[in-house]
């Protein structure tokens, strides 16, 4: 009888135990499912989407949060693993990154996404990989000019002859770029060079070249390396009494490389030859002065 009273107390105090820890675990359940709950995976695309991409073209890596939460940041990661972009705060559900084709990018990017509550970030998982392949752009032209002077003057022409190495049959297009950005584009066919004729008009032409050429690759327009950079020099015109007007010397050798209007003899204070257009006022200290 006293065995039966023991097991009896013995199995009570062990279904009170087990209750209370059922009770526990239920209180804990609803925190548990809360952190395990995982988001949903981004998606990561590339826009324009090729198979292959050349050096110089512009691609957008794509990040997409299919969720319907509020959106505290991206991540973008390269093929090495190493965060090469990070955007927040961000609430939009998509985030782009704008890359520009070199051989070094070459490989696959993914991309994350984090929400913030109660100040705490909840990242999600990584999207799946993208893998770009990037190739060498197409072999750079030669420009040259033509005629080949160090100087030109207004009124000159001077031609930029843009030579291709490609098959002539593969060039559809040609560029020519000025310092101050590009110039002009030309459609052309079935040519291994292209001349455009510069006027030379005054300082605004003056400044450095160069060119590039278009060809079809992967169904597309494809755009050469630049060419070198060439140079477009004026002269300066130090016979034009305009140019003149603001030279102020105290050399005097310097008068006797003076356009042969001018008087050699200091002590003229004004002077006004006729195939001069200007008057040329000189003091003893053979300072120049313009008078028109």
């Amino acid at each position: 009888m006293i065995i039966y009273c023991l097991m009896i107390l013995f199995i009570s105090s062990l279904l009170s135990s087990q209750c209370n820890f059922l009770a526990a675990f239920l209180q804990l359940l609803p925190l548990a499912v809360s952190f395990a709950e995982l988001l949903p995976v981004p998606i990561l695309s590339a826009d324009p989407r090729h198979e292959v991409y050349y050096e110089g073209e512009r691609v957008a890596l794509k990040c997409l949060a299919p969720t319907m939460r509020k959106i505290g940041g991206f991540r973008f990661f390269n093929q090495t693993g190493e965060q090469i972009d990070l955007k927040t705060p961000y609430s939009l559900t998509t985030a782009w990154l704008q890359l520009t084709a070199t051989k070094t990018s070459s490989g696959e990017y993914t991309c994350m996404y984090f929400l913030k509550e109660s100040g705490q970030e909840i990242p999600s998982n990584r999207s799946l990989p993208l893998s770009l392949k990037v190739q060498a752009a197409p072999t750079a032209p030669t420009l040259s000019l033509d005629p080949q002077q160090q100087v030109y003057i207004p009124g000159n022409d001077v031609k930029l002859l843009c030579s291709f190495p490609s098959s002539s049959d593969d060039v559809k297009e040609v560029q020519y770029y000025a310092d101050f950005g590009l110039a002009v584009s030309i459609p052309v066919s079935n040519v291994k060079n292209y001349s455009f004729n510069l006027r030379i008009t005054g300082e605004e032409v003056s400044g450095s070249y160069s060119c590039a050429y278009f060809v079809i690759k992967s169904t597309r327009p494809v755009r050469s390396e630049r060419s070198s950079w060439i140079s477009v020099n004026l002269k300066s015109e130090f016979s034009n009494p305009s140019s003149l007007e603001h030279l102020v010397t105290t050399d005097p050798s310097l008068v006797s490389s003076l356009p042969i209007c001018l008087p050699m003899n200091s002590s003229v204070s004004l002077i006004s030859i006729p195939s001069c257009p200007v008057a040329i006022h000189l003091s003893a200290s053979v300072s120049l002065s313009i008078a028109k």
